[in-house]
């Protein structure tokens, strides 16, 4: 297996994901919130790109009206039901419920690698889930690409070095499979390595972990960076993604 880092999904090409694993991430916030979204109960969440999509997709499903989620530069869109804080998606709110969500980056990240033979959302949440699931057998006959969603075409730190875990994660635990890294996925995996066990701190002085504190969403910077706190596995299915069962495992952190 080939594992690729993209630092950007801006200029790729969407049919280079063709017949790839994919993983999208985007630690602050969509990733994030997708995850917690699942793990409490969301039925599905379906993304788009655009706020006119956003409204399109929800005056056209059938079954009960969705809620509309999202974010502009990192407030909630004006008349949507929720933003873009993993704080508002409880249980209580999100149980049983479908979902469209627009992010800036996150979302847009997605739909660019939805060719992709399976395509699966991670976050520092859900990192050894993900990482289990790619070294699956029937995973490993495919090459994988890891898209940071980044800010706003350019590179991100937060979701560099999230990719640089997962990359170490699948390297120290490689079940006898013999991995090919590209230029990228190295150089995440020696950021990674730079801020190994302070994974908050790098996530607060990141530029976008500053500007969501100053808007107010400090507290969504330390959701975002806690690790293995889910289990939960959201995949990319049918233009929704939705939460696919997993064994529920005990996962020792390799420091």
């Amino acid at each position: 297996m080939k594992i690729d880092v993209f630092l950007t999904p801006a200029g790729v090409e969407e049919a280079i994901f063709n017949d790839k694993v994919v993983v999208v991430i985007d630690v602050l916030r969509a990733s994030t919130t997708m995850i917690t979204a699942l793990e409490n109960g969301a039925k599905e969440i379906i993304p788009v790109a655009e706020v006119e999509d956003a409204l399109m997709v929800a005056s056209s499903l059938f079954s009960e009206r969705p809620l509309l989620s999202g974010e502009r530069q990192g407030k909630i869109i004006q008349g949507f039901d929720l933003g873009n804080s993993p704080e508002e998606f409880s249980a209580s709110v999100v149980s049983e419920k479908s979902l469209v969500f627009c992010s800036t980056n996150g979302t847009r990240a997605i739909l660019k690698a939805k060719s992709a033979k399976v395509l699966v959302v991670c976050g520092f949440l859900n990192i050894s889930t993900v990482k289990e699931f790619i070294l699956k057998a029937e995973n490993l006959e495919y090459n994988l690409s890891i898209v940071c969603a980044g800010k706003e075409n350019r590179f991100s730190l937060e979701d560099t070095i999230c990719a640089g875990l997962l990359v170490d994660k699948l390297l120290t635990d490689k079940k006898g499979q013999a991995f090919t890294l590209s230029d990228s996925a190295m150089a995440a995996r020696i950021l990674y390595e730079k801020f190994r066990g302070n994974e908050l701190a790098a996530l607060r002085e990141s530029e976008h972990g500053r500007y969501l504190t100053q808007i107010g969403f400090g507290k969504d910077i330390e959701t975002a960076a806690r690790i293995d706190t889910s289990q939960a596995l959201p995949i990319l299915e049918d233009s929704a993604i939705r939460l696919q069962k997993v064994e529920k495992r005990k996962f020792k952190r390799v420091d």
